[in-house]
């Protein structure tokens, strides 16, 4: 939309590593401290909290709320202060658009083991 250049959206990159079950359980293994005696993968909750789900405005706010939360001073140092409000204020119209799939499809997913002391 012109108003950052294509090299300076580029450019911006925030590194995220989230481990598979394969990566957990490697790690568990591999200190030897414990067995594992069960281990899944849990899907619950929306990361965005609302009190009222109907309103897809409150929806839109909540994720730009929760991605500002996470990378805002990022954002913030890679493009200034005032693009960063703007570009937070396109997050949440543009997500006020599609507030009901977003509390839908918008899930954490948890680990969850179950260990024992090796012997």
């Amino acid at each position: 939309m012109g108003l950052i250049s294509i090299e300076k959206r580029d450019n911006f990159n925030i590194p995220v590593y989230a481990p598979n079950l394969q990566d957990f359980k490697e790690v568990v293994e591999s200190d030897g401290s414990f067995a594992i005696n069960k281990l899944e993968v849990f899907k619950g909750g929306s990361p965005l909290v609302v009190n009222q789900p109907d309103d897809a405005s409150e929806v839109g706010k909540a994720l730009a709320n929760s991605c500002r939360s996470v990378s805002g001073v990022l954002v913030d140092a890679h493009i200034g202060d005032k693009l960063s409000e703007e570009l937070f204020l396109r997050v949440a119209r543009r997500a006020t658009g599609h507030g009901k799939e977003l509390l839908e499809q918008l899930q954490f997913f948890h680990i969850v083991a179950s260990l024992t002391f090796a012997q």
